[in-house]
């Protein structure tokens, strides 16, 4: 019975909940209905008792009258003005949770996802999708010639021009450094492989303004598809070998993985061609 009890009066809600209102008000509810019944229960008995010693001041039913309409009315009040500050802190509570976990998946310098929220999104793509990797070329020159300040403004002017092309759709995160990763979701390879290049020409065509001077940059990105038969430690290795690539090829251009893998292929036929013969 004890236990049953526990149950009805249980607030029976997570701090993720998304019917919190309703779940609120129902809670409230039982508050306020055990709030009554307890203080009624509570005043027959003292007026029981009283009547049984001849303490009362006026007769037996009066008093239960009496009893019973203060009940509803200390009891019901005090009960809702308890049960609007507790629905007010739990939703302060669940406020503060979210907010908190929107931080922890918020890169604070650029105002991007971070690389856990990243890894996330990316362990529930299947297909469909290309991981482009991008990473600004000799970003380190312009920490030493103007100081970590230029460099992090650097880093949120890139940041903000990389999320203006791919939107809210696609996945745009800071992994770390000078390196950005964004998951570009749905459509042809063609046009994602389009929408990652004039990614790379909005970088290039960056002037950011610190303290009178001009600063430029580019990026260079490294692409690979994202298959199911192909694991995500494997993607991205693949991905991360194409802007290897990229960089040694001069900067500031795109590969795709699927290019060098083909060379790699021919290479190989070749190779076993001769040794056939």
């Amino acid at each position: 019975m004890a236990d049953g009890f526990a149950k009805f009066i249980s607030l029976d809600m997570s701090l993720s909940d998304q019917g919190r209102g309703q779940t609120l008000r129902s809670f409230a509810m039982k508050m306020v209905f055990i709030s009554i019944s307890l203080s009624i229960v509570i005043s027959l008995a003292v007026i029981l008792i009283g009547s049984a010693l001849g303490l009362l001041p006026v007769p037996l039913a009066e008093a239960v009258s009496y009893s019973i309409a203060m009940g509803w009315i200390v009891g019901g009040l005090v009960a809702g003005i308890l049960c609007t500050v507790l629905a007010k802190a739990i939703l302060q509570l669940r406020e503060s949770q979210a907010e908190f976990e929107r931080l922890s998946r918020t890169d604070t310098l650029s105002g991007l996802a971070n690389r856990r929220a990243f890894n996330q999104e990316f362990e529930e793509i299947q297909n469909n999708a290309s991981l482009a990797i991008f990473d600004l070329d000799r970003f380190k020159s312009i920490n030493d010639n103007f100081g970590h300040s230029a460099g992090d403004l650097v880093i949120k002017r890139v940041a903000r021009a990389i999320e203006d092309v791919f939107g809210d759709f696609h996945c745009v995160a800071r992994l770390g450094g000078e390196e950005f990763g964004v998951i570009v979701c749905g459509g042809e390879r063609k046009d994602r492989v389009a929408l990652i290049e004039m990614a790379r020409v909005r970088v290039a065509c960056l002037s950011v303004n610190f303290e009178g001077n001009l600063l430029q940059t580019t990026v260079s990105v490294g692409i690979a598809e994202i298959e199911p038969s192909r694991s995500k430690h494997d993607t991205f290795a693949l991905a991360d070998k194409a802007l290897y690539i990229a960089k040694a090829a001069g900067r500031n251009r795109l590969c795709h993985s699927d290019g060098f893998a083909r060379v790699e292929r021919n290479e190989t036929v070749g190779m076993a061609l001769q040794a056939a013969s």
